[in-house]
């Protein structure tokens, strides 16, 4: 017999009904709200385990256990860490045998997500939550919290990919009075699973540059990376080549929502009309010849009036229409750098809930790290449905590329 929902919750407290009201006219709403505020709650369990573990060299950390809690009336899910002994509680959680916060804990909890600019935020958040009595602690634990929300461009990869996703954003950060440009590498794989995972993110000052790129490719290999089906990236100059080199039996896909972008700044307003409704139709093509013939028509089409352009896009014909080699549920994903949009749309709602830029270095690791963190805890710790309906077929062609490249 299921239950109404609605009888569980709590009434909302005045001062934390503010704060949500504020936090959904900010748009972070779209950001998953309720995935925030539990890895922000877990991760300060995490972060206060290793400080405390620092001073008990006797015990040890156990794992973590799932529990569920309440913040007004938002049902939030958490992992709670554990230690051995059974000694450690974090206290970030609320008394025993109570599922919600205090008034002030939810307000605070809230506003770290929609106004902190800098970690100094953060660590204040922490103090008035009472992790600590303790500065040197207190330090530690904020310390913690950051380097668990901090990119983790080292760690060791799966050997196979069924897919990576490549793709560069621009970002301003303040350095003194002025603010400098900065460009996120961010690489994300759909491993044989069907899970999806980040596996490099740096940011860098300047232009996005193709040397960075071999850096951080070259790093995926040295991690441990070896066997790609499919890399998916936009037409940067110089990168295929790359990708190719490293990742020699991997189809690359170039990104059509890049080339539709293209398409627009290329052709006059009506003609873009019509490439648009062509491509539409290529896309849901039943079979690769048959959307390599209609590639070739819509070439044929304004071959005339964009010469240059059009010569261009025909050499590339086969890096635009890799994805059609694949299931029909996947040629969607496959065709454009949209998982990699998935970070970046959520680190631009937080871009602009900071004013526009980031005020440190910190405070965008910080950030960034938050975004990455929330979807490999959230939705990516399952495999979507359209990845999994397909999945054995994927893996099926993954099996057959790699052994007949023996």
């Amino acid at each position: 017999m299921t239950t109404d929902p609605k009888k569980s919750l709590t009434p909302v407290p005045d001062v934390a009904k503010n704060d949500i009201e504020r936090l959904l006219q900010t748009g972070l709403a779209d950001f998953s709200l309720r995935e925030l505020l539990g890895l922000l709650i877990s991760s300060t369990g995490a972060a206060e385990r290793n400080v405390y573990l620092e001073k008990t060299s006797t015990d040890k950390p156990n794992g973590f256990y799932d529990r569920s809690l309440q913040l007004g009336t938002i049902p939030v899910d958490i992992r709670v860490p554990r230690t051995r002994s059974g000694e450690f509680r974090p206290t970030s959680l609320p008394p025993l045998y109570r599922r919600g916060y205090s008034e002030e804990v939810q307000s605070l909890l809230l506003g770290l997500l929609g106004s902190s600019r800098s970690i100094n935020t953060a660590k204040d958040a922490l103090q008035k939550m009472g992790l600590s009595h303790s500065e040197q602690d207190l330090e530690r634990v904020a310390t913690s919290l950051i380097e668990e929300l901090e990119l983790r461009n080292s760690r060791p990869l799966d050997t196979d990919m069924l897919a990576v996703f490549v793709d560069g954003k621009y970002v301003e950060l303040r350095e003194g009075d002025k603010l400098r440009s900065a460009c996120i590498y961010l690489v994300v794989g759909l491993g044989r699973d069907g899970k999806k995972r980040v596996l490099s993110c740096m940011a860098k000052s300047g232009r996005e540059n193709l040397e960075d790129w071999k850096v951080i490719l070259r790093g995926l290999i040295e991690r441990g990376l070896r066997r790609v089906m499919i890399l998916i990236q936009d037409d940067f100059s110089g990168l295929m080549p790359v990708s190719q080199g490293f990742f020699p039996n991997a189809d690359v896909q170039l990104c059509a929502v890049h080339m539709q972008r293209n398409a627009k700044t290329h052709l006059s307003k009506t003609d873009a009309v019509e490439f648009q409704q062509r491509w539409r139709a290529i896309k849901s093509s039943w079979d690769v010849e048959v959307g390599n013939r209609q590639f070739e028509e819509l070439c044929d089409r304004f071959a005339k009036a964009y010469p240059t352009w059009i010569a261009e896009l025909r050499k590339k014909r086969p890096h635009y229409l890799a994805f059609l080699k694949y299931p029909e549920y996947m040629r969607k994903s496959f065709s454009a750098t949209n998982l990699v949009e998935a970070v970046n749309g959520q680190l631009e709602i937080m871009r602009r809930n900071s004013g526009g830029y980031f005020h440190s270095e910190d405070t965008l690791k910080f950030k960034l790290g938050l975004a990455i963190s929330s979807l490999e805890d959230g939705r990516w710790r399952f495999v979507a449905r359209t990845i999994a309906s397909a999945l054995s077929q994927l893996n099926a062609m993954f099996q057959s590329r790699f052994e007949d490249a023996r």
